[in-house]
């Protein structure tokens, strides 16, 4: 059962970026998501960047503490905003769920992250 990763290239980033942020704040905004992505060891940084600012839910303050979170460990940041409902039943909960409902769960996480992704 595969898992749904989305491509988040540079030109989506700054559409979320200006979607989520008023153009006084979208300057601060981008300060503080290139804090991820200056370590060798950030990956991923588009998507994680992304991921930030769907939790972020456009707030300047939750940008910086979700930053914080990806620079200790990326995969919390993007496990919440693009597999939610994965997340909150846990591994436990996910080795003891049926193939179908697990995949009911990343067909939704999936829809929702899209229907965010794309929202104008």
């Amino acid at each position: 059962m595969p898992d749904f990763v989305p491509t988040i290239d540079d030109e989506t980033l700054e559409r979320l970026v200006n979607r989520e942020f008023t153009s006084d704040t979208a300057g601060r905004v981008h300060s503080l998501l290139e804090t991820y992505g200056a370590k060798p060891h950030h990956i991923e940084r588009n998507r994680v960047r992304a991921a930030i600012l769907k939790l972020a839910h456009g707030d300047l303050g939750a940008i910086q503490r979700q930053v914080s979170v990806a620079i200790t460990d990326f995969r919390d940041v993007v496990g919440a905003a693009e597999y939610p409902r994965q997340m909150e039943i846990g591994f436990a909960g996910m080795s003891d769920a049926s193939e179908e409902h697990l995949q009911d769960l990343k067909n939704q996480d999936w829809k929702d992250y899209c229907d965010w992704l794309q929202k104008p």
